[in-house]
């Protein structure tokens, strides 16, 4: 099933980039699906996490897809990691931080997955952009993606705090962001 799904994900993310670079946009859900990696041995999570943009920002893609070629456990997994792109983006990512908090746990690890992925992304490339990488957001407010990077930490803390890519997540997230004292009380 996951090499099915890295197929998918490739073809489904064929022509996309990174925001902002010149990276094939399939090393992200490849990066994704290797975190989750650590985290579980199971394939349908490890599937879901490679193709959790599939729906969000491939066209033709959608849950019922996803449950005919894979399952409904995967596709359920997909839709619930999917951001609904016609709210505004302070509304989408509130709600995705208040949905991590409760989510069932498959879904908060690929959201932490997701989320490590990108924040090394902005660790990788904001020394050499410095503050011009804000640009290549919908967002371009430092402190505003910062609010949001720090939401997620509080949300994924219970369940993931001993975990290595947790830890990894938090130090990325104070070093690009800076220390927030009142999330180490």
């Amino acid at each position: 099933m996951v090499a099915r799904a890295i197929a998918f994900a490739t073809k489904a993310h064929e022509g996309q980039f990174r925001k902002g670079t010149k990276r094939a946009y399939i090393v992200h859900p490849l990066e994704v699906g290797e975190i989750v990696a650590t985290l579980t041995f199971d394939e349908e999570i490890i599937s879901a996490a490679l193709l959790h943009d599939t729906i969000e920002d491939c066209q033709g893609i959608t849950r019922e897809v996803l449950a005919q070629e894979f399952s409904e456990h995967v596709a359920e997994l997909v839709a619930q990691e999917s951001e609904d792109k016609s709210k505004t983006w302070l509304e989408r990512k509130s709600h995705t931080i208040e949905h991590l908090k409760n989510a069932p746990y498959e879904v908060r690890m690929i959201g932490l997955a997701d989320k490590l992925s990108n924040i090394r992304d902005i660790d990788r490339d904001y020394p050499v952009m410095g503050e011009e990488l804000w640009n290549r957001f919908r967002m371009k407010e430092k402190n505003m993606i910062g609010w949001y990077y720090r939401g997620l930490r509080e949300s994924l803390r219970e369940g993931f705090e001993q975990e290595e890519a947790f830890r990894e997540y938090s130090y990325l997230v104070d070093k690009n962001f800076g220390i927030d004292e009142s999330s180490h009380i």
